[in-house]
């Protein structure tokens, strides 16, 4: 690594003096590879080291995975430190698992038989939408537009939400009526609610102080994520003395669609009068040419706190400049298959056995994805596709399978989950939604609880129709995993999955076929000693970056113990979305034109214009070594019709091409073997 010893050791003092910081608040303000992970490494040891009580310091994170990674991280860091055992005691949870301990300590779950669980997206359109429309008389669309309605007016703590969504006041009673009955029934919330219920018993004095956990230390990761329903709860934590730490970086704030708010971290010092703010400028990933083309563009944007990002690798020994080049192609077959040849080049010259630190990164699957896949599959190149939506929204057999283990969970933690036994009914085949809308409403009529209905010895008489023989198939599977362990391992517990598969979920048709094959692919890119809870994470996971974190975390439990069989490395072609949280040392991203990148839709609306700008800044700055972006001036065919419903699109190149001040050549092919080659030594000195 050309990053010297000197150079390392300032850029950690930054992060050092942040995680010391002694005041009621703290904003970390961390750009890209600039080490924030490794900031709140620093800040629970110093906290621990220093006195505190391990189970008072709480560490909120985005995502399970990303709180397992962190959970792990911080138990590394802390291990060769006087701090290690008190480490372990950390409570490290996502915001939503935080709000559900303080409302099941104050007793305000009473309403529902358990614990809830909040219904992830295949839950809601699948099961929740349907339902609702049923119960409306409305389109499932529609449903989800109530819904979806209701949901962001928690998520924002804006009341007119439902209003200006339109939502007539004949939909709101509907939806509140089915809403109270169904969240009952399934043990369930939706993703706002939990949250959005404390805030109210906070603000309302239905919680007090001596109802809520010890918090003594609370740190918040990826602070620009967080709604604004999530930030009053943060507030009203700290109310309580509460010492805050948050870290985050407002120019990759990229979940509008989630309601995450950046002018909680912006205007974080306004919010916490006493707040100190740190900021982190040392760049551990990306080249100086990268780095300064990615800082240009996101100038652009409007009310972000500024910051003076520098990359180290441009006084390294040796120094690392990088390449940052802008493309531009007559058409899209000509942009994909110049970056296959490129790809190819670049194992030629030296990259072989590294193909996953080449990234693809696209920002349209429609458009990009099918043309990409055919040119690298013309070049015989190991390629893994972007899993677009989380696996168990794509794909049957894979929400089977994880429904098997979310049961499998429930029998062995007491921690009941209703809503993966629903899920069950949905999937079987033959079995269709009246059938297992029908078990639902037969539960209500009958005064009868719904998962105890699956742990029954026999069926009961009061099911209607067809409504026996699916509870039935439920049944045989609730039984089958009884006898499964989490600690269980792919290797053991394959064969019982498929079993189950086959003979209880998919016992039919074509489909029963295909959903076979749909695991069986899965099952053979992952670990054979992965564990159960550990694939049950996996599935969980709603991000490659999630999914990737996951797999890194078992190869590394697993490496020194059990032989492994290395999978081959592969090209990534990745979502722009999907790629936040991960680096690569080579990065594509073709399609930055007027319409694509930024789209459309972006280009009739400021604020998401904007977020494209962070969107666009985050997948520049994946690149460590290379970043190759590319343009075509026509798409034709399936691609233009994907983009305007024409069958020939013309689009001008995009403009933040023009904002990072990065000219354009014009190419009639891919990188050439002296361009590859010195790519490759750039990649060797990193």
């Amino acid at each position: 690594m050309p990053i010297t010893a000197t150079q390392k050791a300032q850029a950690e003092q930054h992060q050092w003096t942040a995680a010391r910081d002694g005041a009621p608040q703290v904003r970390l303000v961390a750009g890209p590879g600039t080490g924030k992970s490794y900031s709140i490494e620093k800040r629970v040891a110093h906290l621990l080291t220093n006195g505190a009580t391990p189970g008072n310091v709480y560490i909120i994170s985005f995502t399970r995975a990303t709180c397992a990674e962190l959970r792990d991280r911080i138990t590394r860091f802390c291990s060769t430190l006087t701090c290690a055992n008190e480490a372990t005691q950390v409570r490290v949870s996502t915001m939503h698992s935080l709000a559900l301990r303080i409302l099941r300590r104050a007793n305000l779950l009473a309403s529902y038989p358990s614990t809830p669980i909040m219904l992830d997206d295949w839950e809601q359109a699948k099961i929740y939408d349907r339902e609702l429309a049923e119960s409306l008389g409305s389109t499932p669309s529609r449903a989800a537009e109530i819904r979806l309605a209701h949901d962001s007016q928690w998520q924002t703590l804006n009341p007119q939400y439902v209003n200006q969504a339109q939502i007539t006041p004949a939909e709101v009673q509907g939806f509140n009526a089915f809403h109270s009955a169904r969240t009952n029934l399934y043990c369930c919330v939706l993703p706002g609610e939990v949250i959005f219920r404390c805030v109210q018993a906070l603000q309302q004095g239905a919680l007090g102080a001596s109802q809520l956990p010890q918090i003594d230390h609370l740190v918040v990761d990826e602070f620009q994520d967080l709604n604004a329903c999530d930030q009053e709860f943060v507030h009203l934590l700290c109310a309580m003395n509460t010492i805050l730490f948050v870290a985050g970086d407002d120019d990759q704030s990229i979940y509008s669609f989630r309601h995450a708010d950046p002018n909680g971290i912006v205007q974080f010092q306004s919010a916490y009068p006493a707040s100190a703010t740190h900021i982190l400028n040392d760049c551990f990933r990306c080249a100086p040419n990268i780095l300064s083309a990615a800082s240009r563009l996101i100038a652009y944007n409007p009310n972000r706190v500024p910051k003076n990002l520098t990359s180290l690798y441009s006084t390294a020994s040796p120094p690392v400049q990088g390449t940052m080049r802008v493309w531009s192609f007559q058409t899209a077959q000509e942009e994909s298959r110049a970056i296959a040849q490129s790809c190819q080049e670049l194992l030629k010259a030296g990259m072989a056995g590294q193909e996953d630190e080449i990234l693809i990164l696209i920002s349209n699957r429609r458009v990009q994805l099918d043309i990409l896949a055919q040119e690298l599959g013309n070049l015989g190149l190991p390629y893994e596709p972007p899993r677009g939506r989380a696996l168990t929204d794509e794909f049957e057999a894979i929400r089977a399978v994880y429904s098997f283990l979310r049961i499998a969970k429930d029998n062995s933690s007491g921690e009941e989950d209703y809503p993966s036994h629903r899920d069950l009914l949905e999937v079987l085949s033959g079995v269709g939604a009246s059938t297992a809308k029908a078990v639902a409403d037969a539960c209500i009529s009958n005064n009868q609880n719904f998962r105890q209905l699956f742990y029954l010895p026999t069926c009961p008489a009061w099911l209607p129709g067809r409504c026996p023989s699916a509870v039935q198939r439920v049944m045989a599977i609730v039984q089958a995993v009884r006898a499964w362990s989490m600690s269980d391992t792919l290797a053991t517990r394959s064969s019982d999955i498929m079993t189950l598969l086959s003979s209880q979920a998919f016992t039919s048709g074509i489909h029963a076929t295909s959903s076979l094959a749909t695991w069986n692919a899965l099952l053979g890119s992952l670990p054979s000693q992965m564990t159960l809870e550990e694939l049950l994470q996996f599935l969980a996971a709603d991000s490659e970056s999630d999914q990737q974190t996951i797999i890194n975390s078992v190869n590394q439990r697993i490496g020194g113990t059990q032989p492994q069989i290395q999978a081959p490395s592969r090209i990534r072609i990745l979502t722009m979305h999907g790629a936040k949280g991960l680096s690569g040392k080579v990065v594509f991203i073709p399609g930055a034109e007027q319409g694509l990148m930024p789209s459309f839709k972006a280009l009739q609306a400021t604020g998401l214009l904007i977020e494209q700008r962070r969107l666009f800044y985050v997948s520049v700055t994946r690149a460590m070594a290379s970043c190759i972006v590319s343009h075509v001036a026509q798409h034709s065919g399936a691609q233009a019709m994907a983009l305007t419903q024409r069958s020939v699109t013309r689009l001008t190149r995009s403009q933040f091409l023009n904002e990072m001040n990065v000219s354009s050549v014009t190419r009639a092919s891919g990188l050439t073997q002296a361009e590859a080659q010195a790519i490759a030594r750039d990649v060797n000195n990193l």
